[in-house]
């Protein structure tokens, strides 16, 4: 070996540690950055003529490990679905209240049935006609609350559904322009390394909204897919819309009607179309942007379905099975329709009670004792009506109009049965959630575990190439003593 070639190697060698210790630095500076995959640089022995001439950079690569990060995206859209109906369902049952909690629909029922029968042993006690009053309207008041807090999440539904999109739609831009970046630095030899992760980066914020399939492209790009078969990004962004409800939405608008669908731009010869959401088998279904299409179109308005249809009985049992004597001029009993249209859907929006009993619509308490025509108070011991009113609320009654109920019962079970199927169904989200979630932790540790960065092995190497790089500057200073000797002969 001549003096040459052993400087051009232990040259080389000192290249080759530069570029291991700006590696490994690179790498212990972002080993906590969300989304930073490792690098290593890659090294390969130099032959010229047969002879070695040192170690050459063939450049760095970046970690990676396409099933397991496959995997772990695949249960980061159903995880986002599983958060998003799990919110919507504690919303629900903060309402409408757990069975047997204070200040629940069934606990309101109830109330208004204590009060009947202490009323209907003072009927003449006018402290305690106001009570019963108050607890109707108290009744009434929840089933509006309900009702109203329903509206609300469907509303917040619609808009979350048009800022999801949004979202999709710039990540998808981002992603097209990354691969652009991607593809210029390929053809230079560029480090497009940081392009990469970046561009992980936003397909993973695509993930929990959408189910994605990514596929990997000539010249390191990549194409983005649903996982039910949906074009997101191939060649060009297919991009989403949605108009969300001006107004918000109330109880009686479905999707066609009065709800926009999701639409998605099909190409130039097609244009935006409607997408069905929501139902599970959809294009885009899986993730958080169906589970809300799924809560504003099937899930409350099933739970809204109830509630109209245990308001409907309310009104029933009162106004059907007391006497006729109890009822105002127009056939009504303590609670009525607001609206007057009997329409079920919505009803536990438009429920009140009778204005002939409520003071500040000009009525008077006492008739809930004499009936709500009476011109003027009766017998102070009358208590038939009152009776009639605790045994309407009773009976046990067939069911009209329920789609979860089919046994006759009375109001207070019916009350009691709604929420305790509800808050079933709650119960199923919530660990529905707590599963995927510890399953997405488990999946995110085990891929950080292949392509993430191990601060204690990279300072195990940096100790290693301290070394070599030590062992090369060495070798450089013998032949820098050697040369000095062939100068001085």
């Amino acid at each position: 070996m001549s003096l040459n070639t052993a400087l051009l190697n232990a040259s080389s060698g000192l290249r080759a540690n530069a570029r291991l210790v700006d590696g490994i630095s690179d790498n212990v500076a972002n080993a906590l950055t969300e989304g930073f995959a490792r690098r290593e640089v890659d090294l390969t022995s130099t032959v010229i003529n047969g002879y070695g001439a040192g170690v050459g950079i063939n450049g760095t690569n970046r970690a990676e490990h396409v099933r397991m990060t496959a995997e772990r995206r695949a249960v980061e859209a159903p995880l986002g679905a599983s958060h998003t109906i799990s919110e919507a369902w504690e919303r629900m049952l903060n309402v409408v209240g757990e069975p047997g909690a204070e200040g629940s629909l069934g606990e309101m029922v109830n109330a208004l049935e204590s009060n009947l029968i202490t009323l209907a042993s003072t009927p003449q006690s006018a402290t305690e006609q106001a009570a019963t009053v108050q607890a109707a309207q108290n009744l009434v008041n929840s089933l509006n609350a309900i009702s109203s807090e329903n509206d609300s999440i469907r509303t917040d539904a619609e808009l979350e559904i048009a800022r999801q999109v949004d979202t999709v739609n710039a990540a998808l831009h981002d992603i097209d322009d990354l691969n652009n970046r991607i593809v210029h630095m390929t053809n230079t030899g560029g480090d497009y390394n940081a392009l990469m992760d970046e561009r992980d980066r936003k397909i993973d914020e695509i993930a929990t909204i959408i189910p994605v399939s990514v596929v990997r492209q000539d010249r390191n790009q990549v194409a983005v897919y649903s996982s039910n078969g949906g074009v997101l990004l191939n060649g060009k962004v297919y991009e989403l819309d949605f108009e969300p409800k001006a107004g918000g939405v109330t109880t009686e608008m479905q999707v066609g009607v009065a709800l926009n669908y999701l639409q998605q731009d099909r190409g130039a010869n097609i244009g935006f179309e409607d997408i069905t959401a929501g139902t599970g088998s959809g294009l885009l279904d899986g993730g958080s942007l169906g589970a809300l299409f799924e809560l504003r179109d099937s899930v409350v308005p099933e739970y809204q379905g109830e509630i109209d249809a245990y308001a409907v009985d309310l009104i029933e049992r009162f106004r059907d099975l007391m006497p006729a004597g109890f009822l105002d001029g127009s056939g009504e009993g303590l609670f009525v329709d607001s609206a007057g249209t009997g329409v079920a859907v919505g009803m536990s929006n438009r429920i009140e009670i009778n204005a002939a009993v409520d003071p500040t619509q000009g009525g008077e308490v006492w008739r809930i004792r004499d009936g709500l025509a009476a011109a003027v108070e009766g017998e102070t011991g009358f208590g038939d009506y009152i009776e009639a009113m605790s045994d309407a609320l009773a009976v046990a009654r067939t069911p009209t109009g329920f789609a979860l109920q089919t046994n006759a019962a009375s109001s207070s079970a019916f009350a009691g049965e709604i929420a305790s199927y509800f808050a079933g169904e709650a119960y199923r989200a919530d660990s529905d959630l707590a599963y995927l979630n510890g399953l997405s932790e488990t999946l995110a540790e085990n891929e950080i575990n292949i392509i993430g960065v191990d601060t204690d092995h990279e300072l195990q190497r940096l100790m290693v190439v301290e070394e070599a790089y030590a062992a090369n500057a060495k070798v450089l200073s013998v032949l820098d003593e050697l040369m000095q000797l062939l100068l001085g002969v």
